[in-house]
């Protein structure tokens, strides 16, 4: 780029405009590497457009990776089968899927696992969620029926006032089978002229409780029954309702892609490197497996997130294959070898300073856009130092000795401001609690938990490339 030209004796022609913030994640790559990445941002965006809960990201995935030869098992199914490219949904909500390539080395001699989880930062619709103007004159001084929401994902709330919102989920019908719902709402916000409130007002008046409903476009109770095909308001507690928001994502920078922006990143950008990294091994030396959980690691309630058993009964057919296969009895030891053996990655975004909370992270240490795939090098949660260098040596060559765009990170909160937010509450069938060694490793994401998310398309494709080598590696 060139200098910029400026009227003489204009403020700006006193400034260095020669300043170009520079992207090294794509600077790096070659000619056919970045035609790769204008590809992938098209498949991003439809994938962030498809698969805004869940649910719907395991539906995406499952007919993403079907057309690829991987095969649909229920986990539930005691019956045997020969095929090593394979995928489970959860048997309760499908909600979180395991995706597999068994590997050349028996389970026992351990595993590679990539676990992401699918959701991002809403509005979950109460069970009881109707508001009601109890007095009659106060009926009209409301446009509709109101939903009351429990904010989900540590959101900010007043980001969410005043937004248009898509009220997605569906309703377990009489038959007990799924009926998908989806209806326009926006999450109400005070009129500006009569909010004069000072500071605490303020605080209280953007409480979840009083400011994140939804207004729906429903009349009245019986519309909205009606509407939903409900019989009574007792029907919403055998729903599952989320409010997202509206805003498509866009690739928007100086140039054309330099930037990704949009609702969802964190965290179903690592999600997407994590699928995608899985299709493209070939027959790899361990069994690799990429575990998509529906609720962030750190909470993960049973039975879907990683506290439930559905990784358990996973690695126990697994077991009983190996079994039959070898005509012998597992060992709890051998088992207890197989944790010490694996290797896992947490695929999540890392948080990178945006410019105006910059002042309250750890300049050196929180992940930056633009850098490649950031490593998280040992924080609070105790990243395995020989873990880190594994995985920056996978980055730094390959047989074509070609390296991968990738920074090391860590706490990104400032100790002087911040308490640390990670408690170190470890479940019993978590791999990490029985001796695996487990980093975070992910797409830098400015604006995380904002309903306009950051990032680098660059660093997406870093992070799918350094998950590939993952589990290819020896």
């Amino acid at each position: 780029m060139g200098k910029i030209k400026v009227p003489n004796g204009t403020f700006e022609d006193s400034l260095n405009l020669d300043a170009e913030r520079i992207f090294p994640s794509l600077k790096c790559l070659n000619k056919k590497q970045i035609g790769e990445v204008e590809k992938r941002v098209d498949k991003i965006i439809d994938f962030q457009a498809e698969s805004r809960l869940a649910f719907q990201a395991v539906n995406y995935i499952s007919n993403w990776i079907s057309e690829l030869g991987f095969e649909k098992k229920e986990i539930l199914d005691d019956k045997p089968f020969k095929t090593d490219k394979y995928f489970y949904q959860d048997p309760w909500q499908k909600s979180s899927m395991l995706v597999v390539r068994e590997g050349e080395r028996k389970i026992t001699e351990g595993f590679h696992l990539i676990v992401s989880h699918a959701d991002s930062p809403c509005l979950k619709v109460k069970p009881r969620p109707l508001r009601i103007a109890w007095d009659y004159d106060e009926i009209y001084n409301y446009l509709g029926v109101r939903l009351s929401t429990i904010p989900h994902g540590g959101i900010v709330v007043p980001h969410w006032v005043g937004q248009p919102v898509d009220v997605v989920g569906y309703t377990i019908q009489k038959n007990g089978s799924r009926k998908e719902i989806q209806f326009l709402g926006i999450v109400g916000v005070n009129s500006v002229h009569v909010d004069y409130s000072e500071k605490k007002e303020v605080e209280d008046a953007f409480s979840p409780e009083k400011s994140l409903e939804i207004i729906t476009g429903f009349s009245s109770i019986p519309d909205i029954l009606a509407g939903l095909e409900f019989e009574s308001p007792d029907d919403f507690a055998n729903t599952q309702l989320w409010a997202v928001p509206r805003n498509d994502m866009i690739p928007v920078s100086e140039y054309d892609w330099n930037l990704l922006v949009g609702y969802g990143h964190d965290n179903r950008t690592s999600v997407f490197s994590a699928i995608d990294a899985i299709t493209r091994i070939e027959k790899p030396e361990y069994t690799s497996i990429a575990w998509i959980t529906d609720n962030e690691e750190i909470y993960d309630p049973a039975p879907t997130g990683r506290k439930g058993p559905f990784f358990k009964i996973f690695l126990e057919k697994l077991f009983e294959k190996q079994e039959k296969t070898e005509r012998k009895k597992i060992s709890v030891v051998e088992k207890a070898n197989m944790y010490f053996q694996s290797r896992v990655i947490v695929g999540d975004v890392t948080i990178a300073p945006y410019g105006k909370d910059a002042d309250l992270m750890d300049f050196n240490s929180a992940g930056k856009i633009g850098l490649g795939v950031a490593i998280d090098g040992g924080d609070v949660q105790g990243s395995d130092p020989h873990f880190v260098r594994t995985l920056r040596n996978l980055a730094l060559k390959n047989k074509k000795q070609e390296g991968i765009c990738h920074q090391v990170c860590g706490q990104f909160y400032s100790q002087n401001i911040h308490e640390l937010w990670y408690s170190g509450e470890e479940y019993i069938d978590n791999p990490k609690s029985k001796g695996t060694p487990e980093i975070w490793v992910g797409t830098p994401c400015a604006s995380c938990h904002s309903i306009v998310e950051i990032i680098c398309p660059g660093d997406e494709y870093a992070a799918s490339e350094l998950y590939k080598r993952f589990f290819e590696s020896k």
